[in-house]
């Protein structure tokens, strides 16, 4: 194994003082809401950060269930024929830094065949994905592929758009250490057209550190909004003031989902204040 492919593993994945533990299920927002729980291989000991798996995998598993929808805003991009198996033409989702693999997994055991997931991460933490998909193979019905890809590898990049372009790129509690954060996006720059659509899952717990890549990496190169709950009027209620409430999916555990799509260049920013907006004015954090 390259020694630049392991460097990455240990500086992202076991950095010093390394203390968490396994997941033990949803957050508690989640725990309430009805869903088909992957029972994944954890291992810390070995696989340290990547080994885990983090509360905004279960906070897109949701997202992406198609029972919940009507109830999201912006909805899932994700065309509705998918996921009755009627599509006419295939659909190509790649999931970056993908740890135990489970919202790749949970999506493809929702998809039918005419879907393609391509679940990655570096080399290091691939055995475990590969473990985590074949221990469901039987209940996965879109099309899988586990490849390392190494953040700014262009030839990891590449060989991901072999087969054409993405639909959809997933990313689920990555943003968490800034010298990555450059990577990050030099690979989402390459794999991503004007039509692919980004979903970030995004879990706050350092905004000092954390508001870079929102602010000086990701928002300088995509547009981009929170999903929203949205609850209708109550019908119990004869007034016409009633309106539709909204607030941000996952706001209660400082745990977000994000949608974007890459601008134009000749729209790219030097800077973009979306996130630090929506801190202000909208999450209250």
């Amino acid at each position: 194994m390259p020694s630049q492919d392991h460097d990455a593993f240990r500086i992202g994945n076991l950095p010093e003082g390394l203390n968490v533990t396994v997941s033990d299920g949803p957050p508690n927002a989640f725990k309430n809401i009805k869903q088909n729980e992957l029972q994944l291989t954890q291992d810390i000991s070995k696989f340290g950060l990547a080994g885990k798996i983090w509360h905004s995998a279960y906070a897109l598993d949701l997202f992406f269930s198609e029972w919940t929808q009507p109830h999201m805003q912006p909805s899932n991009p994700i065309p509705e024929e998918y996921y009755l198996g009627q599509a006419s033409k295939p659909y190509r989702i790649l999931e970056l830094g993908a740890g135990t693999g489970y919202v790749g997994i949970a999506l493809a055991r929702k998809l039918g065949p005419d879907c393609k997931i391509y679940i990655t991460d570096l080399a290091d933490v691939a055995p475990l994905i590969q473990q985590n998909v074949n221990d469901y193979q039987e209940s996965l019905t879109a099309q899988v592929a586990v490849q390392p890809l190494h953040w700014g590898d262009i030839e990891h990049g590449n060989k991901i758009l072999e087969e054409g372009e993405l639909d959809l790129v997933i990313i689920s509690d990555c943003v968490y250490f800034p010298e990555l954060f450059g990577l990050l996006t030099e690979t989402l720059l390459q794999v991503c057209s004007k039509n692919t659509q980004v979903v970030i899952g995004y879990k706050s717990r350092s905004l000092e550190k954390e508001t870079g890549f929102w602010q000086d990496f990701f928002g300088r190169y995509f547009e981009y909004e929170p999903v929203r709950n949205i609850s209708p009027p109550s019908t119990d209620s004869d007034s016409d003031d009633d309106e539709t409430v909204e607030e941000i999916f996952g706001q209660e555990e400082d745990l977000y989902v994000f949608i974007g799509k890459k601008r134009p260049a000749n729209e790219y920013k030097k800077a973009d204040d979306t996130f630090t907006t929506l801190l202000f004015c909208t999450m209250n954090i």
